[in-house]
């Protein structure tokens, strides 16, 4: 068997288990109605906000919201995000934010678990260790990904339904905030799943991958508090700046930068669970 397909043995594996098991469908059910109550909280903000405004024109309006992107994310960009429905760039950047800990919950017994009940033995002899890790890697991704999407599906039916955005509006630029989740999230999986394969208990491996994001996190606040700019690149979140500007080049950045995080730890992962002790 070549190693596309091992991976894809493991992948199909992960997402069969995750959403079959109780842990994952309770995650999963939880994700979407935290999704769902937040997005009533954002509509009735929204809603709130027209009412104290009602003297204000739409253009008056999209002005204030470009002002204030703007001063968040550069003037060209602000001008671009603020054709966007305000519902859905919210729920972008809280799904971003919080996706680190959805991550570490759905993930952190990947491997950990299989080392702990010896069934990563079963699997290494049908395929390459490398193999395995990677599908791995790749099967949590794709979980937390199918869950976002589901998700923003949930918000983009919410909006519609209460007004707020047509439907060209919501698949539009709902589709581009997902697009813009992805790599995020991808380097976020890579790391935990280099953290958490390092143990074989996997609440000690939950509790790691929860310390390592949160000294990633600590490392990127130091860095902005005392003007260290480098020191905020090392958290992945920071490249939402990149993948949400209009600019080819510096969505490029974004991407380049997410996916050198995941394909550095997958590789590094990797290489060390070839060279451990199953």
């Amino acid at each position: 068997m070549n190693p596309l397909a091992e991976v894809g043995l493991i992948v199909g594996r992960e997402l069969r288990k995750n959403f079959r098991s109780i842990k994952g469908l309770i995650l999963c059910a939880l994700a979407l109605l935290g999704g769902f109550g937040t997005t009533m909280l954002l509509l009735w903000v929204e809603k709130m906000k027209r009412q104290s405004a009602a003297d204000l024109s739409l253009d008056q309006l999209h002005a204030i919201r470009e002002a204030g992107l703007s001063k968040v994310y550069g003037e060209e960009q602000g001008k671009y995000l603020a054709d966007a429905p305000e519902v859905l760039l919210l729920m972008l950047l809280i799904t971003i934010w919080v996706g680190p800990l959805f991550i570490a919950l759905m993930g952190f017994d990947g491997i950990s678990g299989e080392l702990q009940h010896r069934s990563v033995r079963y699997w290494t002899v049908r395929t390459r260790r490398a193999s395995f890790y990677v599908g791995k890697f790749v099967g949590s991704w794709a979980v937390v990904s199918t869950v976002t999407f589901a998700l923003n599906l949930v918000v983009w039916i919410a909006t519609m339904a209460r007004g707020e955005a047509t439907l060209a509006s919501c698949v539009s630029w709902g589709l581009r905030f997902w697009l813009v989740s992805l790599p995020i999230g991808a380097a976020w999986c890579g790391i935990a799943t280099l953290v958490a394969s390092q143990f074989r208990t996997p609440m000690l491996s939950l509790l790691v991958t929860f310390a390592a994001f949160f000294v990633i996190w600590l490392v990127y606040v130091i860095g902005g508090v005392t003007g260290r700019a480098w020191m905020m690149h090392i958290y992945p979140n920071y490249y939402d700046v990149y993948l949400l500007s209009p600019k080819l080049d510096q969505f490029a950045k974004g991407l380049g930068a997410c996916l050198g995080f995941a394909g550095a730890t997958t590789a590094l992962g990797a290489y060390v669970f070839t060279r451990r002790d199953l």
